[in-house]
């Protein structure tokens, strides 16, 4: 039976090729849908909270005791209650948080990771003028034997030998320094000597 449109294999071919685009378009419209309400599932809340919680960041030099709150006095309850509170036995006292302990200070370290050719380090501008220098590194060692360094001090200074100094620290891994068998957060004193010669 014909509708009287005729149709070349070329038409059919092309309405099919449509088809099929249209199709992909929708299921990819749905699977970004999807993937959206998942997310949004994901990472927000299904009701606002009443009081955000707050972030205090304290530094870890500034913490030497902890911070206690303010004591107020308690109401004086009424004579009867205060002999019934008399005659009840006391609360345990409340155990109090250990103090963060200091980091292990490590004077021979074990390196696991070192750089390779340290040379390539070497401030560009210095080395062609045959500058030498040498920059001490005070370190602080993260329980995986990681290194985060500030230049205690440069010589000379200006030359870029501390920022070269900190790429090579960033580069090194020790092993961990240990505490009762735990590894543990340390501190390191390096010192970096930079000589043109090698």
């Amino acid at each position: 039976m014909n509708d009287g449109v005729n149709t070349t294999p070329e038409q059919a071919a092309r309405s099919l090729r449509i088809v099929r685009l249209v199709s992909f378009g929708a299921s990819l419209v749905v699977a970004v849908l999807v993937l959206l309400g998942v997310a949004a599932l994901r990472y927000a809340p299904l009701w606002p909270l009443a009081d955000p919680p707050r972030v205090v960041v304290v530094s870890e030099l500034a913490r030497d005791r902890p911070v206690e709150a303010p004591r107020t006095a308690p109401p004086t309850p009424p004579p009867r209650e205060r002999e019934a509170a008399q005659e009840a036995p006391a609360p345990a006292p409340t155990p109090q948080p250990e103090a963060p302990s200091e980091p292990v200070l490590v004077t021979d370290p074990v390196w696991v990771e070192r750089p390779r050719n340290p040379e390539r380090f070497y401030p560009r501008e210095a080395f062609m003028q045959g500058v030498a220098g040498q920059v001490v590194l005070d370190c602080d060692v993260d329980v995986g034997g990681r290194l985060t360094c500030v230049v205690a001090s440069e010589t000379p200074s200006g030359r870029g030998f501390g920022e070269a100094a900190l790429r090579i620290a960033s580069a090194h891994v020790m092993r961990p320094a240990t505490r009762d068998g735990a590894p543990t957060r340390a501190r390191y004193r390096m010192v970096v000597p930079f000589s043109p010669s090698g």
